[in-house]
C-alpha cells in the first residue's frame, strides 16, 4: 500500500501547526526560566529593601530615641553622630549583601530560551544542517548564523 503524496496545502498546514507548537513551547520555557530567576532574585531584593529602610533611618531624624539615649552620656552632637554611624553601617552591610546576591543570580534574561531560539532559527534557515546543533552546517547558500542573534 502506497501513501498518497501530500498537497502543498497540507504541508503548509503541518508547517503552521509545527511552528505554533514550537512558539508555544519556547514561550512556556521563557516563562519558567523568568520565574526561576525572579525567585532567586527575591532574596537580594529583600536585602536591598532592608538596606533602604536602614539608610532612611540614618538620613532622617527618626533615630531621635537613640540620639536622646546617647545624649545622656555624650554631648548631643556626638550622640547624633554615633547613631548615624550605627544605622549607616547596618545599611551598608545589608546593601553589600543584597548586591552580592543579585550578582550571584546573574542576568534576568532567559538565557536557555534565547539559546534554544537561536538553534531553532539556525535549523530553520535554508542551507543549514539541523542535525548538528551549534554548527553552521552551510552548503554554500548562506552563513548559517543569524545576524544579531
Amino acid at each position: 500500500m502506497t501513501e498518497q503524496p501530500r498537497t502543498a496545502g497540507q504541508l503548509v498546514d503541518d508547517l503552521t501547526s509545527d511552528t505554533v507548537q514550537l512558539v508555544r513551547a519556547e514561550v512556556e520555557r521563557a516563562r519558567r526560566e523568568l520565574l526561576d530567576k525572579a525567585r532567586e532574585a527575591g532574596r537580594g531584593a529583600a536585602l536591598l529593601g532592608g538596606a533602604a529602610v536602614l539608610g532612611g533611618l540614618a538620613a532622617g531624624t527618626s533615630a531621635a530615641f537613640l540620639v536622646r539615649t546617647l545624649g545622656k552620656v555624650l554631648p548631643a552632637p556626638s550622640a547624633a553622630f554615633v547613631a548615624t554611624v550605627l544605622y549607616g553601617g547596618g545599611a551598608a552591610a545589608l546593601g553589600a549583601l543584597g548586591v552580592e546576591e543579585l550578582r550571584r543570580v546573574g542576568s534576568p534574561l532567559p538565557q536557555e530560551t534565547i539559546a534554544s531560539v537561536r538553534e531553532d532559527v539556525r535549523a530553520a534557515r535554508p542551507g543549514t544542517n539541523p542535525v548538528a546543533p551549534g554548527t553552521t552546517g552551510t552548503t554554500g547558500a548562506g552563513t548559517g548564523a543569524a545576524p544579531g542573534l
